[in-house]
């Protein structure tokens, strides 16, 4: 029970104090070019990650060779989305992302490094996608891509796409 003289400085305290502001809302447009699968809804409601959202993110970026799913990692989806307001405010509105490669079992890893998989690949950890966006060249998603400035980035000219991860900052090219 609070007395008078207690609820005054409480009161005094919480009036004086000042909230956070709310975080905005994160929502990204995401299609498969291997499955045909899509999504385009809320991963970040202001106050948290969507559970459900997160695990239809997981599931849309399986390894569609073999059916396989881990949890990805959240950054990466931010990674995602900084890179889609970049687009929406330089094009006017917000692109749908064309994932190519999401997580990759250690198999589907192996038979892709003759195509310039790394071998300890962050796509192994769920930490990586590989990605493009129709009627926007590789080089210029790249750039949008490099001022996030986080993780690593690198551009991979034969597949036609960029390449983003939650690892160290860093950069690579190949033809």
């Amino acid at each position: 029970m609070l007395t008078a003289g207690a609820a005054l400085p409480l009161a005094l305290a919480t009036a004086g104090s000042v909230r956070a502001a709310p975080l905005a809302t994160r929502s990204l447009r995401l299609a498969n070019v291997n499955t045909g699968e899509s999504f385009d809804g809320t991963y970040f409601n202001g106050e948290g990650y969507v559970w459900s959202a997160l695990g239809e993110l997981d599931w849309l970026m399986r390894d569609h060779h073999v059916g396989a799913a881990v949890p990805m990692d959240p950054g990466l989806f931010d990674i995602l989305w900084r890179l889609s307001e970049r687009y929406r405010r330089a094009r006017g509105h917000t692109p749908t992302l064309a994932v190519h490669s999401g997580y990759r079992t250690p198999e589907t890893n192996r038979a892709l490094r003759s195509e310039g998989a790394a071998l300890n690949s962050y796509h192994l950890r769920g930490q990586a996608v590989d990605l493009s966006v129709q009627g926007y060249g590789i080089h210029m998603l790249a750039n949008l891509s490099r001022g996030i400035g986080q993780g690593g980035w690198g551009i991979y000219w034969r597949g036609r796409f960029v390449h983003l991860d939650t690892g160290p900052a860093r950069f690579w090219y190949r033809r």
